[in-house]
């Protein structure tokens, strides 16, 4: 060990010989390093040496360059030269010899000597190591402030920054609540609500989702292709300035269409019937002369999901395969169809923040796929029936509802390891599937039920035979909702609901010819919550959308605003662009909204127009339900409806 730090190149010291020392320089050897102080056991005996070198420093300096230098004549014992005694050290003066043993005969920059970061590392306390890389985070903040915005660092206020950490602890921990329902505008006017044009889709609308910058709008259909239309003139809307002039002006534009792809029977066929064709040419888009092939699903689309960078558009098809899309720019250009699913791909949702996508399949297991990559990660399985939805926000978990199974699950993709949760009542056919007593908690329930029979009073509850539909609040919160019309508040701690809304939207009455008027639940077909946020929506098919307001302690939630929306309600999103702060568009953080304060330099760069804080609700209406045709509204519209909710 001392072979190899001697062998390295170090600063060394002149030294102003007297007669005492015979007037000759010392030979060279591994002694000579106990000279200057410099040992091989540390940063410490070499900063002790310096001090008893100089001969002004502290007692303790002393001995330390005294120990040095004993400690290092020891190890260079078999070195040639004459060797001095530890008195010269203590009687050596630099004033006298005029000499400095960090400055003299030094061959490295004076701030290679003084940084010693590497050398000091293991003197360094936690506490001053965790000092120290907050001082470097809060440095970086500055200066990529600095450089979006242009102005000085020092401008900065510093409750902006405490604001800045808090908002990244909160959303790291995964309880980050906004308080957005109390700053929205209700009620909600007619000219904040914009459809789709009439000539769209062929088939029933599925799903929309609008991406996170309020720029784009994208609809699937059974038709199997894909809609693509601007929102420029919707996000940059407000109600005050809206006039009858531009009441008349189609507020959304579509500039993209990705049409449906030839499956493998219309592909043989074509071959079949090639002799028909003219001879292959370059791709004119004229009849039977070399017309381009269509990339995409060959069958019906059921679900979209847009990344949070806006890049990439997966699709879920009932082809068994997920689309994946690039959409930068104006069009859309099909990058790869993912497999692996044996049956209809019902749902799919991407991970906050990432291109991790979750996928669920009627094949009842959960996928995961990397679009970075386009690569397969892992397959979740648990449900016993096929998965109507599924939901993720920014952790590594995900929600899916498992339909007639009648249970909701957490996944927790980290651990491996999942959360089941029951919804419906009790039945002796479920506790034996389960594994549990024939009667246990049966007797109850038929009891209760009887009284209720015999009473007859109060709201009539419906059964829950299946959960259809999911929503993540936060980390540890969730939404669900089925065929008995209820919404229920589920938290992980707990295995029952710690709030249910019976009948959401209504009952729906029939007549009957042996039965008279029947009164059935109108089921829940979409739910969307506002990612960390107070709001969430909920649809149905009685014509409106209905937003709600959870309560501050995550207990409740109570019906604050409707959107009129005829028809089938087959997908929900809601999003709020301003309070997203991106590259492009620097706007006041999501935890200042409830505050209602403005953020110093927030404002977006120079040229820019600043965009006003609103919550957008993003809905597919369809005139039939988004997995069946067993009802049909001949008065609703086929295609996407966007309210804009301005903010306080």
């Amino acid at each position: 060990m001392s072979d190899a730090f001697f062998s390295k190149p170090r600063p060394f010291s002149k030294r102003k010989r007297t007669d005492d020392d015979g007037g000759s320089a010392p030979s060279p050897s591994r002694g000579g390093g106990a000279r200057n102080g410099t040992s091989s056991r540390g940063s410490s005996l070499q900063r002790g040496g310096r001090g008893g070198d100089r001969g002004r420093g502290s007692s303790r300096g002393g001995r330390g360059g005294r120990t040095g230098g004993r400690d290092s004549q020891q190890q260079g014992g078999k070195g040639k030269g004459r060797r001095r005694d530890d008195d010269d050290d203590e009687e050596l003066d630099v004033a006298d010899t005029g000499f400095d043993s960090d400055d003299a005969g030094s061959q490295e920059p004076e701030g290679d000597q003084d940084d010693g970061t590497e050398e000091e590392d293991d003197l360094e306390t936690p506490a001053q190591k965790r000092l120290r890389l907050s001082q470097m985070y809060l440095s970086t903040l500055e200066k990529d402030k600095e450089e979006d915005h242009g102005f000085d660092a020092a401008d900065l206020d510093r409750d902006i920054i405490a604001d800045r950490l808090q908002q990244d602890v909160l959303e790291h921990t995964g309880k980050l609540h906004l308080n957005v329902a109390s700053t929205l505008q209700l009620p909600i006017p007619s000219s904040s609500i914009f459809r789709t044009p009439a000539k769209g889709h062929r088939g029933s609308v599925t799903s929309a989702v609008a991406s996170h910058d309020g720029q784009w709008l994208y609809t699937s259909s059974k038709d199997g292709a894909i809609l693509k239309y601007s929102l420029g003139a919707v996000s940059s809307s407000s109600p005050s300035s809206s006039s009858t002039a531009d009441a008349d002006q189609p507020r959304i534009t579509r500039v993209a269409y990705m049409k449906k792809a030839l499956s493998e029977s219309q592909k043989r066929n074509a071959e079949k019937h090639k002799r028909f064709d003219a001879a292959p040419t370059a791709a004119t888009g004229e009849k039977g002369k070399g017309k381009e092939v269509a990339e995409g699903h060959t069958d019906e689309i059921l679900d979209l999901a847009i990344s949070h960078d806006g890049r990439i558009l997966a699709s879920a098809g009932r082809d068994k395969v997920i689309g994946c899309w690039n959409v930068e720019g104006d069009g859309g250009k099909w990058l790869r169809g993912l497999g692996g699913h044996k049956d209809v791909v019902g749902s799919i949702a991407f991970r906050l923040g990432t291109n991790e996508l979750y996928s669920s399949s009627y094949d009842r297991t959960v996928k995961l796929f990397d679009l970075s990559t386009l690569s397969y990660i892992e397959t979740l399985f648990g449900h016993q029936d096929s998965i109507q939805s599924i939901d993720a926000l920014r952790a590594e978990v995900a929600v899916t509802a498992g339909g007639r199974d009648k249970t909701i699950r957490f996944w927790k993709t980290a651990e491996e390891s999942q959360l089941v949760f029951r919804g419906g009542g009790a039945s002796r056919m479920r506790n034996v599937l389960d594994g549990a007593m024939e009667d246990e908690g049966v007797e109850d329930e038929e009891r209760k039920r009887r009284r209720r029979r015999e009473e007859a009073k109060g709201p009539v509850k419906f059964v829950e035979g299946s959960v259809d539909c999911v929503a993540m609040v936060d980390d540890s919160t969730m939404l669900s909702g089925g065929d008995s019309g209820s919404i229920c508040l589920w938290n992980i701690t707990k295995k029952k609901p710690i709030f249910t809304k019976q009948l959401a939207h209504g009952i729906n009455e029939h007549a009957s010819e042996t039965e008279g008027v029947i009164g059935t639940a109108r089921w829940i077909t979409a739910l969307a919550t506002l990612p960390y946020g107070d709001v969430f929506a909920s649809g149905s098919w009685d014509g409106s959308i209905r937003l709600w307001r959870i309560d501050e302690r995550v207990r409740s939630f109570s019906q604050i605003a409707t959107v009129d929306a005829p028809g089938f309600v087959n997908s929900l999103q809601l999003t709020a662009p301003a309070l997203r702060p991106t590259k492009e568009t620097h706007v006041t953080p999501v935890n200042l909204v409830a505050k209602g304060g403005s953020k110093k330099g927030g404002d977006a760069a120079a040229g820019d127009k600043k965009q006003d804080k609103a919550l957008i609700v993003v809905a597919a209406t369809s005139k039939e339900p988004r997995l069946g045709r067993w009802m049909r509204f001949k008065d609703a519209k086929d295609g996407a409806l966007v309210a804009v909710i301005p903010m306080q």
